[in-house]
């Protein structure tokens, strides 16, 4: 599944919803934080962004980058993506459920950024 999801990366582009999930994930895969960063949604940059600036007035000279405040890529997945589907689609937003071969689901809220699809993280 890795090989053909690395293949059709190459294909795949972000101006769907389910392209942009599928970069996401090689992205993610890859432990390439700053494609990742460049992957998410608005309201989710906005939210780091507010992390970083608040580190930096509690951190003194500390430089850290948005990407510094994720990890990707460091463990296994709990389980394997075997696909997509496009659960709702309006307008500039979006639902995509990813989903494993044994019945996993993970679904993924997708917001229109221009001409690319972003995906917006659940706050915390």
């Amino acid at each position: 599944m890795l090989l053909l999801l690395a293949a059709c990366s190459s294909r795949v582009r972000a101006d769907n919803p389910e392209g942009a999930v599928h970069l996401f994930i090689a992205a993610a895969r890859s432990g390439d934080r700053a494609s990742v960063y460049q992957r998410l949604g608005p309201e989710t940059r906005a939210r780091i962004e507010a992390l970083l600036s608040s580190s930096r007035h509690q951190g003194g000279r500390l430089i850290a980058k948005p990407e510094d405040f994720f990890s990707v890529g460091w463990a296994p997945p709990a389980w394997e993506p075997a696909g997509t589907r496009t659960v709702h689609r309006e307008h500039d937003r979006a639902e995509v459920e990813v989903f494993s071969a044994a019945g996993d689901r993970h679904s993924l809220t997708l917001v229109r950024e221009g001409k690319e699809w972003k995906i917006e993280l659940p706050g915390g």
